[in-house]
């Protein structure tokens, strides 16, 4: 039944716009996400803990106008003009981080314009839902894993082309290639045949693809929550870490830094587009507490690199082969699941999921900032470890809870 799916998928006139849409905007994303720290750092001469301020005022911009674009969207006869200003702002807000290093107009281009840019990832992914919808259900639940699979390919080779602009133009020049791949991914959208309001009602039915269980509880959904929400922390801190510990306390380059990111990415593309071909042998509860264990695994193989000399870029390299399944799992299935647990109520179990990354990365700013300030970088991966071995314990813990309640039932 797949193979069927995305034939009617790929016949699509929106598929081809979509997916070069998400490229581009991958690129976008690739070029500046992992050297926005060195930036921060190196250029605008942050102190970790302004650069904790930095990433938590920027999450909480995002959290906000994400909100906002999200509910004004809804009312729209279509996404487009949504997806064009998260895309423009973002494009902006790249430009404008060329024409300064003061902290409190990067403190306001992050929370406005890159607050606003943020919601490009999900406003593209709803608008693309809307224009798969004729495909049937199964084929738009596979185009939107297509499209994430084609985003983390263009991180394959963004942090490598991102370390060499840097390298080549310095910041500078890196932030005006990521301005110009937002434009260049707003290009297809403009193009794209969009589809009417009329039609979005369907769409949206279509988007409810998964199977209906038994109700979960709402302790249990508070217990999935939370355990999301610090698997995101652990995410977002060891990713803001990851090139600082990396250039400032192994003596590597940023060349090394898109190695590993562009490494992890790779490896996460097979990965996801197994979930395409063949439907997962494992419930995606279980699924979800190996991803979370996984991630302390990781986060403690990464923390390890500073003891070992010379050697940390073997180790790094066997740790990013683990955060690409960590990856590859919770963001192909981490929205399909929280649908699960909610059936019948797909907007709320999207918005409840993406919020949950969204209190992440807002965690993420303050806290890693902190204790990098008073610890060292190489001691975040420590404390990330620990916030994944917990959400992991509350998945297990959840699952009990779920098992007691349908014998209960």
């Amino acid at each position: 039944m797949t193979a069927p799916a995305l034939t009617a998928l790929r016949r699509l006139p929106a598929a081809l716009p979509m997916l070069i849409a998400a490229f581009m905007m991958g690129l976008a994303t690739s070029f500046a996400a992992p050297f926005m720290p060195l930036f921060a750092v190196e250029t605008a001469k942050m102190s970790p803990l302004q650069l904790g301020v930095f990433l938590t005022v920027t999450s909480v911009g995002s959290i906000a106008l994400s909100t906002l674009i999200g509910r004004w969207s809804d009312r729209l006869p279509s996404r487009r003009p949504a997806v064009l200003l998260s895309m423009g702002s973002a494009a902006l807000g790249f430009v404008m981080l060329t024409t300064t290093t003061a902290y409190v107009p990067l403190l306001l281009i992050g929370a406005l314009l890159l607050g606003t840019g943020a919601s490009s990832f999900p406003q593209l992914f709803a608008y693309a839902r809307v224009q798969f919808g004729p495909a049937g259900a199964e084929a738009a639940q596979n185009g939107l894993t297509t499209l994430r699979s084609v985003f983390s390919l263009a991180w394959v080779a963004g942090p490598l082309l991102g370390a060499g602009l840097v390298g080549a133009l310095g910041f500078r020049g890196l932030f005006l290639c990521a301005a110009a791949a937002y434009v260049g991914a707003a290009l297809p959208v403009i193009f794209s045949r969009g589809r009417s309001r009329a039609a979005l009602t369907a769409a949206a039915v279509a988007s409810n693809l998964t199977e209906t269980p038994a109700p979960v509880g709402p302790r249990q959904l508070q217990l999935i929550s939370l355990g999301f929400v610090l698997y995101g922390t652990s995410l977002a801190m060891g990713a803001v870490a990851l090139p600082l510990f990396i250039t400032q306390e192994l003596g590597g380059n940023t060349g090394q830094v898109g190695l590993l990111v562009g490494l992890c990415a790779l490896l996460e593309i097979p990965i996801m587009l197994s979930f395409v071909l063949r439907p997962p042998r494992f419930r995606t509860a279980t699924l979800m507490v190996v991803a979370f264990g996984l991630l302390a695994a990781y986060s403690l193989l990464t923390g390890l690199g500073g003891l070992v000399g010379g050697a940390w870029l073997a180790l790094m390299l066997v740790a990013q082969a683990i955060r690409a399944i960590v990856v590859a799992i919770a963001s192909c299935l981490g929205m399909a699941y929280f649908q699960e647990l909610m059936p019948g109520r797909v907007g709320a179990a999207t918005t409840l999921f993406a919020n949950t990354g969204s209190a992440g990365n807002l965690v993420a700013g303050l806290l890693s900032g902190a204790w990098a300030q008073a610890f060292g970088y190489g001691s975040v991966f420590g404390l990330c470890g620990v916030l994944a071995a917990v959400a992991c314990g509350l998945m297990v813990v959840s699952r009990r809870k779920g098992g007691r309640r349908e014998l209960a039932a």
